[in-house]
């Protein structure tokens, strides 16, 4: 790299150009708020339910830098890559101006994560899993959207070195301790199975304003399996430690994707990796955060956009 390209390398990778691009992402879901439906659980607050996803979409995106600086997952220090994560969310005002079930699963997701690498290699760490199937558990109660991610933490302890009989009795003590306490106290009624259909992301064609969201949509998922299947390859070469910690993550964000697919009237979320080449460092944040309320009628899932 040239003395040019260095410097501009690092004043993007700076803090303060990270700061800036946060304060740019908060301002234009503030501007579009006036111009949105509210939705979400406190849609009859707009300003309180800013106010609030905006700090579960910065306190995921802390928890990313937290996770990076511990484990040295990019192998740089850079802050951009959650800054990006901010402003790519909030590119789509409609879905991130208000707190809903995907700002909840993404930050679930990430600190679920950040749980899960500090079991790498760990014998004494029950206590831990049941934490993270516990959360999983709790998630589900609030949206069965949560349910899906719980096989593929078991996937993960199998990563972390640490998939033994006392493990997988943990994960199970962590799974039906909610319900149990919930519904033994009868603090909700037990919900009904919720019915799963397949709906594309071309579902968005019935409604002309979602052609540009169809967009968004189609082009992260398009370069999140791209990239998503060269850091598979890429993994390959790094300790086994390493390869544990970006295993999961790949694997996290393809199981997503193949998500999305299946049933595209659900709210994914997650992944951030790292490509390098000749020893220049592109940091790519994959957010995955599909829209619907999954508002279904007559067994018919229906997408409504503002």
């Amino acid at each position: 790299m040239t003395r040019k390209e260095t410097r501009f390398t690092n004043f993007i990778r700076s803090r303060g150009v990270g700061a800036i691009i946060a304060v740019v992402s908060a301002w234009m879901t503030w501007r579009a708020l006036p111009s949105l439906t509210p939705s979400g659980w406190l849609g009859f607050m707009p300003e309180l339910s800013w106010g609030v996803n905006f700090a579960v979409l910065s306190a995921t995106a802390w928890a990313m830098i937290a996770i990076n600086r511990q484990f040295n997952i990019l192998r740089t220090l850079s802050v951009f890559f959650a800054a990006y994560f901010l402003f790519i969310t909030c590119s789509t005002p409609f879905m991130s101006c208000f707190a809903g079930t995907s700002s909840v699963l993404a930050a679930c997701m990430i600190f679920c994560m950040w749980i899960l690498f500090t079991l790498y290699n760990e014998p004494h760490s029950n206590r831990r899993i049941f934490l993270i199937f516990a959360i999983l558990s709790v998630g589900t109660l609030y949206d069965w959207k949560f349910l899906f991610f719980i096989p593929l933490f078991v996937i993960g302890l199998a990563q972390m070195r640490i998939l033994r009989t006392k493990k997988i009795i943990a994960a199970l003590i962590g799974i039906f301790t909610p319900p149990w306490i919930v519904f033994g106290l009868d603090l909700m009624p037990i919900p009904q199975l919720p019915h799963i259909f397949f709906t594309p992301p071309t579902i968005l064609l019935q409604s002309p304003e979602a052609l540009p969201f169809l967009c968004t949509v189609l082009l992260t998922m398009a370069i999140g399996f791209l990239l998503g299947s060269i850091n598979l390859l890429r993994i390959l070469g790094f300790n086994a430690r390493a390869r544990a910690y970006n295993g999961f993550l790949a694997l996290l964000g393809i199981y997503t994707g193949i998500l999305a697919i299946i049933n595209f009237t659900a709210r994914w979320c997650s992944q951030f990796f790292r490509l390098s080449k000749k020893g220049e460092q592109f940091i790519c944040l994959e957010e995955r955060i599909h829209y619907s309320e999954g508002i279904r009628s007559n067994q018919r899932p229906i997408c409504q956009f503002p």
